[in-house]
């Protein structure tokens, strides 16, 4: 699992957007986006046993949670990025499968924050 913590000046309601913006061209797709709360996946569990260790690490199916309090100076953003049914990245590869879960982990992450470090001073 890979986890963050940012702080911006942007409003709650554009950090949302902007960070379900760049997931989606990624590939991710929205499960729940709501004020406070947006769940993204990525990847399919059922390929990630074909594929295994041959896999794109950013098709490592992931959940993405982010967690958004917003206030009159900005809004905190936490995001934890977490492997999706492969047991730890091993079901999907093995010893490689855990390493690119843990690459791909990663990477989400810094997307988001790329994504809110990327949005307009208000």
């Amino acid at each position: 699992m890979a986890t963050a913590k940012i702080q911006t000046t942007a409003s709650e309601e554009s950090v949302r957007a902007a960070i379900a913006s760049a997931l989606s061209a990624q590939g991710g797709t929205p499960t729940t986006n709501k004020p406070g709360v947006l769940m993204m996946e990525t990847g399919s569990v059922g390929k990630a046993f074909l594929a295994g260790p041959f896999r794109d690490a950013m098709k490592m199916p992931m959940v993405i949670s982010i967690s958004t309090t917003g206030g009159a100076g900005g809004t905190g953003v936490g995001v934890e990025v977490r492997g999706r049914g492969t047991g730890g990245g091993f079901a999907s590869g093995g010893l490689i499968g855990m390493r690119k879960q843990a690459k791909a982990e990663k990477t989400w992450v810094d997307l988001v924050v790329r994504a809110v470090t990327e949005i307009p001073s208000r």
